[in-house]
C-alpha cells in the first residue's frame, strides 16, 4: 500500500516538474540588421528588465525564460521589436533601420516636438551628415542643407567667417544674422564648435516658430544641439564607448584669376603711353583720334632710359624673365580635424566627454588657425522625481594672419618687377628704377610684399566658455519644473605690428575684447493626453545680463620715442602713444564699455486632436534696458494651425499617401541688435569759451535723444505643406511666406540749424516674400543598394516699402552698396551703368532729347563714335555710360540701381549611394543672379595705375593704332613699328592715359572712389564635396573589440561653374585684403568606435 502511494505521487508530480523545467528553459538567439550583419552590444530586455547583451557575433542567451515572457530589442537607428517567446528555444531577430520621417524629434525653442506635430516652418540637419562634409566650420557644413538659409563665406583667408541670412534682410541698421542657441545658450556665432561634436542643427524660420525668442528672433533662430549625456538616454548604452573621428587634407589653389603675363602686360602698358595731338585737356577733339608714341613716352613707358638705350621690358620679354607674384605669397594649405570622445551611461547617469583639435593652414603664407575644444556633459537621475546635469563647452582659438599689405600688393605687382637682388636678398622696391636698372623711369615705389610678409605680424587668440547647469523636478509624469543657469564668457586679444618698411611708420597695437553674459531660465512644462486630446503647455521666466568691455592701445615710433626693437606689441610702454577713438578703424588708444539687461516672460500652448488637428500659440514679452522706461517692453505673439489630411478617414484608401499636412501661421518677432543703446548719450568736448572774464572748458551732449523710439517688429504669415508618398520614399515640404518689418531704426541726419549730428528714429518698413521647397527621395532600396537624393530651392523677394517719407536715402559712407530706394531691394547696388564701348560700327540713334539737340534724327543709322562724340564728347574706344534721363549730360542723376546683391534664388542638390559596405555622396550648391561690386575687379581693372598688374582683358583697339615698336627716333619716326590693321572689337574700353581718367571716362571711373567696370552680375554652381567611403563589416572588427570603422576620401569644392573673372564668386564682394583664390581640398579620414 505504501509503495503504491509513492508510485502514484511520483506519477502526479513528475509532469509538473517537467512542465516547470520546460517553462524555465534557456533561450538563445541572434540580432542582425537587414543586410545580415550582427549587431554588437544590443540590450535584450525580458519583461521590461535587462536580460542579456549581444556579443561580437550578435548572439545572446536568456536563462530561465518563460513562454509568456515578452522580449524587447532596441538599438540606435533601428526600429524597436517586441515578441512573446512562446515555446521557441531559439529566436533570430532582424532589426530594420528606422527611416520614419514623422517620428523624428525636432528641437524647438525651450523644448522638442515630433516632426509630425510641427505647426511651424522648421528645417533640420543631422550632425553626422554635416561632419561628413569635411569642413572646418559648422556654418560651411550647413550651407545648402536648409532652404531659405543663405550662407556665404566672407573671405578667402584661413578661419574665414560666414554670413547667414534667413528669409531676407529685415533691418536697416541691425544685423541680419540669426541668433544662435547652443545647448540652450544664446551666443553670437558657432564658429568655435568642432563639427564632430554637433548632434543636430534645427533652423526655425517662420515667426510662429521664432516668436518664443521674442525681440531677438526677426532674422531666424539656429538651434545647435551638441553631443551630450542626455543624447544617450534611453539608447541602452550601458557600457563605455570610445570614438574617434578625424581627417587630414591638403588644399590646392585653383581657378586663379587670369592675371596678365609679361607679354600681355607689355602690350597693355604700351597702349597706356600712346598719345594724340587730337586730344586736348583729356578730351578728344575728333571722334577717331590717331594714336602715336613720342620718344619720351617710349623711354618712360617701356623703361628704355638705360645705359645702352634698350627697353628693359623688351629685354626681359625676349629673355623669358618674368615673375609670378601671387605664387610668391601663396602656398599649399592644410586642413585637419580630430575629435576623441568617451560616452557611457548607467541606469541613472549618462555622460559624454570629448576633446577636439582643428588646424587650418591657409593658402596665404603665414595664415594659420589652431582651435582646441573640450566638451563635458553629465545628466543624472538623482531620484524618482529629480534630475540634474551640466553641459560645458570650452574653446581656444589661435589665429596668425599674413600681412594685409602683402596680400593686397602682391597681386598688384607687375610680372616684370624683380623681387630679388642679384645676391638673393629682397629688393626693397622691386618695381623702382634701381631694381629695374634704369636711370629714372620705373613701375612703382611700392615696397616689396615679401618684406611685409616677413616683417609684419598679426596674431589673435580667443577663449570661450559656454555651458549650462540645470535641475529638473518631475513630481508627476505630466508636469515638470526646470531651472537652468547658462553662462557665456568670451575673451579675445589681438596684437598687430607693422614694420617701418619703405616709407611706412612703425606701429604696434594691442586690443582686447571681453564679454560676460549669463541667462537664468525658469521653465514649467505640462504634457497630458485626455483620450483623443493632447495638450501641452510651457511657461517661462528668464533674466539675462550682457557685459562687454573693449580696450585698445596703439604705439608708434617717432623722433621722441620708438618701439623697442623686436618687442612687437608685447611692450606697449615704449614708443609714442597713438590717440584715436576706439570705435574708429585702425590703431588707436581708448576703452569702451557696454552693459545690457533683459527680462522676459513667455507662454506656449500646444493642442492636438487625434493627431490630425493641431494648434500652437505662443506669446513672449521682453523688457530691455536699451529703451527708455515707457518703451522698454515689447510683446511678440504667434499662432499656428495644422491639419494632417492624411489622417482623415476619406484618405485611408489612398495607400500611396503617407503624410499630407497643411500649416498656417502668423507671428510677430522683434530685433534688438541695432548698434548701441538707442537712448544713451555721452559727453563731448571740451570747447574753450569765455565765461565772463574767465576762460572755461565747456562740454556738451554727444547726441540728441528720441524719447519716442519703438521696437523694430516683423509681422509674418506662413503657409506650408508637408508631404510623404510611397512609404515616405518621397517626402518634403513647401512653404510660402510674407514678412513685413516695421518701425525700422535708422540714424537720420539732423539739419544744421539744430546743431547737426544724427538721431535714431523709426523710419523704415521692409517686406520679404518668398517660397521654399524641399524634396527628399529614396530612389533605390534593396538588400545591397540604397540611393537617396535631396533637392531644395528658395527664392526671396525683398522690397523697401517706406523710409521716412522719402523715395531714397543715399548713404554718405557707402553710397554704392548701402543706399536705400523705395520699391527696390534693401541690398541694391547703385552706380553709373557701363553700357558698352564707343566703336566704329553703326548704331540706331535713340529717341531722346540729347540726340535731337545734337542734330540727329531718331531711328537713323550712324557710326557709334560719331554719335557719342557729338553728343557727349566720347571718342572711339571709350566706355559708354548710360544716359538715364537722356538729356545729354552725365551726372549724378544718371546713377541707377544696377541690381541686387542678394541672389534671385538659391538651391542645393545632394545624393548618397550605398552599395553593401561602400558609400558615395556629393553635394552641389548654387546661387543665381546677384550683383556685386568687386573690390578685386575695381583694383585690377583700374586704368589709372599703369604700374599695377591687371586681370587679362580683351580691350578695344582702333584700326591703325600703333601697338608696338622697338624705339622712337629723335625725329619721331618708329623703329620696327607694328600697327593694328583692323579694329579689334574687345569687350573692355581702349586703354590709354591721354583721355580723362585714363580712358575710362569721368562717369565710369573716379580714382580711388569707384569703377563701373567692377560691377558684375554673377551666378555660380559649386560642387561642395564628393565623398567615397568604406565601412568594414563587423565580423572583421569583432576580434579586436571594434564596433565600427569607416575610412573615406573626400574632395571639397572640386568644381565651380561661373563666368566671374575674379577669385571665388562666393566672396566676390570681399575687401581686397580679404579676397583670395578658390581651393580644392583632398582629404582622407576615419571614423572608429570601440
Amino acid at each position: 500500500m505504501h509503495l503504491q502511494f509513492r508510485r502514484a505521487l511520483t506519477a502526479s508530480v513528475l509532469p509538473m516538474v517537467c512542465l516547470t523545467a520546460f517553462a524555465q528553459k534557456t533561450v538563445t538567439g541572434t540580432v542582425k540588421d537587414a543586410s545580415g550583419e550582427p549587431l554588437i552590444g544590443v540590450t535584450v530586455f525580458v519583461d521590461g528588465k535587462p536580460g542579456s547583451i549581444t556579443d561580437i557575433d550578435g548572439n545572446f542567451s536568456i536563462p530561465n525564460a518563460s513562454p509568456s515572457s515578452k522580449v524587447k530589442v532596441s538599438y540606435i537607428g533601428y526600429k524597436e521589436q517586441t515578441i512573446t517567446l512562446g515555446n521557441s528555444s531559439t529566436i533570430n531577430i532582424v532589426l530594420q533601420e528606422d527611416n520614419a520621417q514623422l517620428d523624428e524629434v525636432v528641437v524647438v525653442g525651450y523644448g522638442t516636438m515630433k516632426k509630425s506635430d510641427l505647426t511651424g516652418s522648421v528645417s533640420s540637419a543631422d550632425g553626422a551628415k554635416l561632419a561628413a562634409k569635411g569642413t572646418t566650420s559648422a556654418m560651411e557644413a550647413l550651407q545648402g542643407s536648409v532652404p531659405g538659409a543663405q550662407i556665404t563665406q566672407t573671405s578667402g583667408r584661413a578661419g574665414s567667417d560666414f554670413n547667414i541670412q534667413i528669409r531676407g534682410k529685415s533691418s536697416i541698421e541691425g544685423t541680419s544674422k540669426p541668433i544662435y542657441v547652443v545647448d540652450g545658450v544664446i551666443c553670437d556665432d558657432i564658429g568655435f564648435l568642432n563639427t564632430q561634436d554637433i548632434e543636430r542643427m534645427d533652423i526655425l524660420k517662420d515667426a510662429s516658430s521664432t516668436a518664443i525668442y521674442g525681440s531677438r528672433a526677426t532674422a531666424g533662430v539656429v538651434i545647435v544641439t551638441t553631443k551630450s549625456g542626455s543624447s544617450l538616454a534611453g539608447k541602452s548604452e550601458e557600457k563605455v564607448s570610445i570614438s574617434y573621428d578625424g581627417y587630414y587634407g591638403v588644399s590646392k589653389i585653383v581657378r586663379m584669376p587670369d592675371y596678365m603675363n609679361t607679354d600681355q602686360f607689355y602690350k597693355w602698358r604700351f597702349s597706356q603711353f600712346l598719345s594724340s595731338g587730337q586730344v586736348a585737356n583729356g578730351i578728344a577733339t575728333v571722334a577717331q583720334p590717331t594714336w602715336k608714341m613720342t620718344q619720351q613716352d617710349f623711354l618712360q613707358g617701356m623703361l628704355a632710359d638705360t645705359e645702352d638705350g634698350t627697353s628693359v621690358m623688351k629685354n626681359m620679354l625676349n629673355n623669358g624673365e618674368g615673375y609670378n607674384w601671387p605664387d610668391l605669397v601663396t602656398q599649399d594649405g592644410q586642413k585637419q580635424n580630430h575629435y576623441l570622445a568617451v560616452n557611457g551611461s548607467s541606469k541613472n547617469t549618462h555622460y559624454h566627454f570629448g576633446v577636439g583639435y582643428n588646424r587650418e593652414e591657409g593658402v596665404y603664407k603665414n595664415d594659420l588657425q589652431n582651435r582646441y575644444n573640450m566638451k563635458g556633459s553629465v545628466d543624472s537621475k538623482i531620484n524618482k522625481y529629480l534630475t540634474a546635469g551640466f553641459n560645458l563647452n570650452l574653446a581656444y582659438t589661435e589665429n596668425q594672419l599674413a600681412s594685409d599689405d602683402a596680400v593686397k600688393d602682391a597681386f598688384r605687382q607687375v610680372p616684370f618687377a624683380r623681387p630679388y637682388a642679384s645676391d638673393g636678398s629682397f629688393n626693397v622696391l622691386p618695381g623702382n628704377f634701381e631694381s629695374m636698372g634704369t636711370k629714372a623711369n620705373q613701375f612703382t615705389d611700392t615696397v616689396n610684399p615679401l618684406i611685409y610678409l616677413r616683417d609684419d605680424s598679426k596674431e589673435s587668440n580667443t577663449f570661450r566658455v559656454l555651458g549650462n547647469i540645470y535641475v529638473q523636478l518631475k513630481p508627476v509624469e505630466w508636469l515638470s519644473f526646470k531651472t537652468t543657469f547658462s553662462p557665456n564668457y568670451v575673451n579675445s586679444r589681438t596684437g598687430e605690428y607693422t614694420a617701418s618698411s619703405g616709407s611706412r611708420t612703425e606701429t604696434a597695437s594691442h586690443e582686447e575684447y571681453t564679454r560676460k553674459d549669463w541667462t537664468w531660465d525658469n521653465q514649467i512644462d505640462f504634457n497630458k493626453t485626455f483620450g483623443d486630446h493632447s495638450l501641452s503647455a510651457m511657461g517661462l521666466f528668464t533674466m539675462s545680463s550682457f557685459d562687454r568691455m573693449y580696450s585698445q592701445i596703439g604705439r608708434t615710433s617717432t623722433d621722441d620715442a620708438s618701439i623697442m626693437t623686436g618687442t612687437k606689441w608685447y611692450n606697449m610702454y615704449t614708443g609714442t602713444i597713438f590717440e584715436k577713438d576706439p570705435k574708429d578703424s585702425g590703431i588707436g588708444t581708448g576703452t569702451a564699455y557696454w552693459e545690457e539687461t533683459m527680462m522676459s516672460y513667455a507662454l506656449r500652448l500646444n493642442y492636438s486632436y487625434k493627431g490630425k488637428y493641431m494648434f500652437t500659440g505662443t506669446v513672449r514679452t521682453d523688457g530691455s534696458s536699451k529703451f527708455l522706461k515707457d518703451s522698454r517692453w515689447g510683446w511678440f505673439p504667434s499662432a499656428a494651425l495644422a491639419w494632417r489630411i492624411s489622417e482623415e478617414d476619406f484618405m485611408k484608401n489612398i495607400s500611396w499617401i503617407d503624410n499630407l499636412k497643411l500649416r498656417l501661421s502668423y507671428g510677430v518677432t522683434g530685433n534688438n541688435t541695432v548698434s548701441g543703446h538707442y537712448n544713451s548719450v555721452g559727453v563731448s568736448g571740451p570747447n574753450i569759451y569765455a565765461f565772463g572774464s574767465v576762460v572755461a572748458n565747456g562740454y556738451y551732449p554727444s547726441g540728441v535723444i528720441n524719447a519716442d523710439l519703438k521696437w523694430e517688429k516683423s509681422h509674418e504669415i506662413n503657409f506650408g505643406i508637408d508631404y510623404g508618398f510611397l512609404n515616405n520614399r518621397i517626402n518634403g515640404s513647401i512653404d510660402l511666406y510674407s514678412k513685413t518689418s516695421k518701425d525700422l531704426l535708422y540714424q537720420r541726419d539732423l539739419p544744421l540749424v539744430s546743431g547737426g549730428g544724427k538721431l535714431w528714429d523709426n523710419v523704415g518698413e521692409v517686406q520679404n516674400r518668398g517660397i521654399e521647397f524641399a524634396l527628399n527621395t529614396v530612389n533605390i532600396q534593396t538588400k545591397d543598394w540604397y540611393w537617396t537624393t535631396s533637392f531644395n530651392f528658395a527664392r526671396n523677394i525683398n522690397k523697401v516699402k517706406k523710409i521716412n517719407g522719402e523715395n531714397k536715402i543715399i548713404d554718405s559712407d557707402n553710397p554704392i552698396t548701402s543706399s536705400l530706394f523705395v520699391g527696390s531691394p534693401m541690398n541694391s547696388l547703385y552706380l553709373y551703368k557701363w553700357d558698352g564701348i564707343v566703336s566704329d560700327k553703326n548704331i540706331t540713334v535713340p529717341n531722346n532729347d540729347a540726340a535731337v539737340n545734337a542734330g540727329f534724327t531718331p531711328g537713323e543709322q550712324v557710326r557709334s563714335c560719331d554719335y557719342y562724340h557729338k553728343v557727349y564728347g566720347w571718342s572711339e574706344g571709350m566706355p559708354i555710360i548710360k544716359d538715364n534721363d537722356g538729356n545729354g549730360v552725365i551726372n549724378a542723376d544718371d546713377k541707377m540701381i544696377l541690381g541686387c546683391q542678394d541672389p534671385s534664388w538659391t538651391g542645393n542638390i545632394s545624393s548618397t549611394l550605398q552599395y553593401k559596405d561602400w558609400d558615395f555622396s556629393f553635394s552641389i550648391y548654387t546661387k543665381q543672379n546677384f550683383t556685386v561690386y568687386s573690390n578685386t575687379l575695381a583694383d585690377t581693372y583700374d586704368y589709372a595705375y599703369r604700374g599695377w598688374n591687371k586681370i587679362a582683358m580683351d580691350y578695344y583697339i582702333p584700326a591703325g593704332t600703333l601697338i608696338d615698336c622697338d624705339g622712337v627716333n629723335a625725329d619721331g619716326t618708329y623703329i620696327n613699328p607694328v600697327y593694328q590693321e583692323t579694329t579689334h572689337y574687345g569687350s573692355f574700353p581702349f586703354t590709354n592715359s591721354s583721355i580723362t581718367n585714363n580712358g575710362a571716362g569721368s562717369a565710369s571711373y573716379e580714382k580711388n572712389v569707384y569703377n563701373a567696370l567692377a560691377v558684375d552680375k554673377i551666378s555660380y554652381w559649386k560642387v561642395k564635396n564628393i565623398t567615397l567611403g568604406y565601412t568594414f563589416p563587423k565580423k572583421l572588427l569583432s576580434s579586436w573589440g571594434c564596433q565600427y570603422l569607416r575610412l573615406y576620401v573626400n574632395i571639397t569644392n572640386p568644381f565651380v561653374f561661373t563666368k566671374y573673372k575674379g577669385f571665388d564668386p562666393e566672396w566676390a564682394d570681399a575687401a581686397k585684403k580679404n579676397d583670395g583664390p578658390s581651393t580644392v581640398t583632398y582629404q582622407i579620414g576615419a571614423s572608429i568606435k570601440f
